[in-house]
C-alpha cells in the first residue's frame, strides 16, 4: 500500500466515485425552528454509541438548512424505507420544498438533542444524544450507492428485541 497518494490523483470526481461505492442508508433529518419545519436528506447517518446513546450525521458546512436547524438544539432522524426513493430524490435537491407533501412513513424515528458539532473539511460531524425512539414500520431500507437510490432486500432480518 502506498503511504500517500499524490494530490493530483485525488480529484473530486474520483473521490465521489470511491466514496459512493460504500452503500449507506438514507435518512431525513428534521428540526423545528421558530415554528417552521426544516429538513435535509443525508446518507451519512450512523450509530456512534449505545452507552451513552449517540448518533451522528455529516451535513455540508455550506448547508443553509443545517445552519437554521442547529439553532433548535435538537433534531429527529427519519430512517427512510424502500418506498421513499422518490421523496429522497426530490428532497435532496438544494432549495427543495421538503414539507409540501406528508412525510413518508419511516423505518425508525430517532429523536436527539444536539450533543456536539465538529468541523471536518467541507462537512461537519454532528453528534446527537438519543432521547426517544419510534419504530413504526417494518420494510426494506432505502440505500444510497454510486450516486443513486435503491432498495436493499436482506435475506435474513434480526428478530425484534424481546
Amino acid at each position: 500500500m502506498r503511504a500517500a497518494l499524490a494530490h493530483a490523483e485525488l480529484d473530486d470526481c474520483r473521490m465521489r466515485a470511491a466514496f459512493g461505492r460504500f452503500a449507506t442508508g438514507v435518512a431525513f433529518v428534521t428540526a423545528e425552528v421558530d415554528g417552521a419545519p426544516h429538513g435535509l436528506i443525508v446518507s451519512t447517518f450512523t450509530a456512534v454509541s449505545l452507552a451513552p446513546p449517540l448518533v451522528s450525521f455529516c451535513p455540508a458546512r455550506s448547508s443553509l438548512t443545517w445552519r437554521r436547524m442547529r439553532r433548535a438544539g435538537r433534531f429527529a432522524v427519519h430512517v427512510l424505507g424502500a418506498d421513499d426513493g422518490e421523496f429522497a430524490r426530490r428532497a435532496a435537491a438544494p432549495g427543495a420544498e421538503r414539507f409540501a407533501e406528508p412525510l413518508p412513513d419511516p423505518l425508525a424515528v430517532i429523536e436527539c438533542d444536539l450533543e456536539a458539532e465538529h468541523p471536518a473539511g467541507d462537512h461537519s460531524i454532528v453528534v446527537g444524544r438519543v432521547t426517544d425512539l419510534h419504530l413504526p414500520a417494518a420494510t426494506d431500507p432505502l440505500v444510497y450507492f454510486a450516486g443513486g437510490f435503491g432498495v436493499f432486500h436482506p435475506t435474513e432480518k434480526e428478530p425484534p428485541c424481546p
